[in-house]
């Protein structure tokens, strides 16, 4: 009785240990579906400034230097563009909504401040409620930007730069001379679900590292890019953008 029971346990070790094996290969199990009604209303808000960091990294700490240019791209429609087809394909509804002044005023706590890994902060659930039961949303999707630190990059942080940059960013500096920029999207994007009168994160994309800048020249002066120049780099953050809410919104139900 003893060696039988010995040789099931070894077998149902032997079974645990090819089922981990099998996870390893197959990599990590699809996340779980999100319940939501046909037809829900989705909320797409922004609270990213239309707003382009250039970094230049110099060996010659005096020699780095960094600027942030405002740009006349509408983020809100980058941002809509880049969800629209996912969430209509999937037979829920997005509707572009802007942020209320309460959620705009807590955007340091809400997004810059947060660790979202561990959930939402305790003070901005209720404003997503708020933003949700105004609108008549069952679930929101929101953009808001993130620093090059641990606490949103995790792992991904670049060592090398400063923590203190945020939403999307270009570098200049590594390599040659005129050596196209590499493009980060230091942004949070979320996932809140609210369900009776309570806002619950469902889900959270880093932005991360992108492609080098295509199509880039040199400037005369690496100091000044004019807009015609940064308006290039539109197309390829809105990629980027689609890329992050593709994976998103891998959570919302399929079609029925």
């Amino acid at each position: 009785m003893i060696r039988g029971t010995r040789a099931l346990w070894l077998a149902a070790v032997g079974i645990a240990a090819l089922t981990v094996a099998a996870d390893a290969v197959l990599g990590a199990r699809p996340p779980a579906v999100l319940p939501l009604p046909p037809g829900a209303r989705i909320g797409v808000v922004s609270l990213l400034d239309a707003q382009v960091t250039h970094f230049h990294s110099s060996r010659k700490l005096e020699d780095s230097f960094l600027k942030t240019y405002t740009v006349n791209w509408s983020v809100s429609s980058m941002l809509l563009g880049a969800v629209k087809d996912a969430v209509a394909q999937r037979g829920l509804t997005a509707v572009p909504v802007p942020p209320s002044d309460e959620l705009r005023r807590a955007r340091e706590t809400c997004f810059l401040d947060a660790s979202l890994a561990k959930g939402l902060p305790k003070p901005c659930g209720p404003l997503y409620a708020q933003l949700a039961a105004a609108a008549r949303l069952d679930a929101i999707i929101v953009l808001g930007p993130g620093r090059n630190d641990s606490a949103h990059a995790g792992s991904t942080r670049h060592k090398e730069l400063p923590e203190y940059l945020r939403g999307w960013c270009f570098v200049t500096g590594e390599g040659a001379a005129d050596a196209p920029p590499t493009l980060l999207n230091l942004t949070e994007l979320l996932l809140v679900q609210v369900s009776n009168g309570e806002a619950r994160l469902e889900g959270r994309q880093w932005g991360g590292d992108g492609q080098s800048w295509i199509g880039y020249r040199a400037p005369p002066d690496l100091k000044a890019f004019s807009d015609p120049q940064l308006d290039l780099l539109q197309p390829l953050f809105s990629a980027m953008l689609t890329q992050q809410a593709d994976r998103l919104l891998a959570v919302l139900p399929a079609s029925r």
